[in-house]
């Protein structure tokens, strides 16, 4: 494959449905995970090519 697959062909695979359910895990929140890594991934890529660190929101405390 040439080509990366988008979340909604990653969560119809059969395969991959075959290890969610095998792990308990719904479809639904294994989508939500892949949703919030590519957001994540997202403004990364927009911090390290921009520069603005502000882009980047907390949402937890940074331990020391």
């Amino acid at each position: 494959m040439d080509t990366e697959m988008t979340i909604s062909e990653i969560v119809s695979d059969p395969m991959i449905g075959l290890v969610l359910k095998a792990d308990n895990v719904p479809p639904a929140a294994f989508a939500q995970l892949l949703e919030s890594a590519a957001r994540l991934r997202r403004i990364q890529l927009e911090v390290a090519t921009s520069g603005r660190k502000s882009a980047i929101k907390k949402s937890e405390p940074e331990f020391a």
